[in-house]
């Protein structure tokens, strides 16, 4: 029987060191049929059992598990007081695939070369989001004038289940910070393939980013190129004055008023006042469901059922359009303030790793903590116009793989250095 137990373990031992192979690819599986969400986290499921035989524990300890175990209790909440169960259930389920995601590379990595294919990983998966969008995405033209209308013609869609141009913004500009920053932090420490592939994903990735036509991560967008100096050389809030001094420049020969239209305006939504009465009656039922939310999924049912827009040719309502406001409506304000623990905890690590390369001349922590911290300043921008990286979205474990790879990085690389141990270390929320 001992003989049988010892022969198990090691089998679970050989298991676990692939857990991030099949579990990432079920995960992608379910970006394109969500019929296989379910599937994928049975998948992520079985890597748990699997860790449990192994190692004796379900998984490392985080800095974010309590915030987790939060969302969680959260997302059973959810499903029991939804009346749309089918929408709810599978917006939970990629939740749950998100979070599936955040392990698996927490619990895989546990090498520098191991953190090094993540972070290549990141630049290809990018890169692989880019180069589908000429044939996935239903472009929007002619909300900006100097976004060539021909180049448009161009494209040809071969998908029947099409791509809106935000949620392709939405995506890219969360990874775009990772690989950029790689390249300009830590180029002398790259292989000659991995400067390539950073490259070649960075320019590809702008000119898709470009092309969306999207306010929202364009905004981001400015913010990154801001904030990378500033990051990057001692004299690089020179580039942030000057930056913040052409845009103030900017708003005053366009007025306030219109650069303000500019920015949130939308074709489907209207003005100003259209976002600003939808962010109202978000808020409504916030108020209205403050502990338990209304359910992930419902969002268009309950809004346009008993809180419709009092415009003459009022639209439906998909989301909130602001990211704070739409995961308060979904999971209550527990799930909010959860989900904002883990975001915190994932802002803590990566500065932590940003400074530890940055005072110990450590190429690769200080380019990788630099980009992990810029792509939750897009996140949060992009954020306060538009909720596409939340759960409506196939794409929104991208989120948690970001966050995953943060936490791996700051083990492998910070927490290695001052010899704590991923089962040591203090849970916090």
């Amino acid at each position: 029987m001992r003989a049988l137990l010892a022969r198990i373990q090691r089998w679970s031992e050989f298991l676990a060191q692939f857990e991030i192979w099949p579990v990432a690819l079920g995960i992608a599986i379910s970006f394109v049929w969500p019929r296989y969400l379910l599937a994928a986290v049975i998948t992520a499921a079985f890597f748990w059992f699997v860790r449990g035989i192994a190692y004796r524990r379900l998984s490392v300890r985080t800095p974010v598990d309590w915030a987790v175990v939060l969302l969680l209790v959260m997302i059973g909440v959810s499903l029991s007081i939804t009346v749309f169960q089918e929408q709810t259930s599978g917006q939970l389920l990629r939740l749950l695939t998100g979070i599936a995601l955040f392990y698996a590379i927490a619990n895989w990595c546990n090498s520098l070369k191991r953190l090094r294919l993540l972070v290549l990983g990141i630049a290809l998966a990018g890169l692989v989001l880019a180069l589908s969008a000429p044939i996935s995405v239903k472009w929007h033209t002619g909300k900006l004038p100097f976004v060539p209308f021909d180049l448009y013609q161009r494209f040809a869609l071969l998908v029947s289940d099409t791509v809106h141009p935000n949620v392709m913004a939405g995506s890219l500009v969360i990874l775009y910070p990772i690989g950029l920053c790689w390249v300009l932090f830590s180029w002398s420490d790259l292989n000659w393939y991995e400067r390539l592939i950073s490259i070649f994903a960075t320019v590809i990735m702008l000119g898709v980013l470009i092309l969306t036509q999207s306010r929202g991560a364009w905004m981001a967008l400015g913010l990154v190129f801001l904030v990378v100096p500033l990051l990057r050389w001692r004299l690089g809030w020179i580039i942030l004055v000057l930056g913040a001094g052409a845009l103030a420049v900017g708003v005053y020969f366009i007025g306030f008023s219109s650069a303000w239209d500019l920015v949130i305006g939308s074709d489907t939504l209207g003005g100003t006042g259209d976002r600003l009465e939808i962010w109202a009656r978000t808020l409504f039922m916030i108020r209205d469901f403050p502990f338990t939310g209304i359910g992930m999924g419902s969002y268009a049912d309950v809004f346009n059922g008993f809180y419709p827009l009092i415009s003459p040719d009022p639209v439906l309502m998909e989301h909130a359009h602001n990211l704070i406001l739409q995961i308060a409506v979904d999971l209550g304000i527990p799930g909010l303030i959860a989900w904002l623990g883990v975001l915190l905890g994932v802002i803590w690590t990566s500065w932590q790793l940003y400074w530890f390369g940055r005072s110990q001349g450590d190429r690769s922590a200080f380019g990788l903590g630099a980009g992990l911290l810029c792509s939750q300043l897009a996140l949060m921008a992009h954020g306060v116009f538009d909720a596409v990286t939340w759960g409506m979205v196939k794409p929104a474990p991208i989120v948690w793989g970001i966050w995953g790879v943060a936490v791996a990085a700051w083990y492998v690389i910070v927490a290695s250095d001052l010899n704590i141990s991923k089962d040591s270390i203090k849970l916090a929320g």
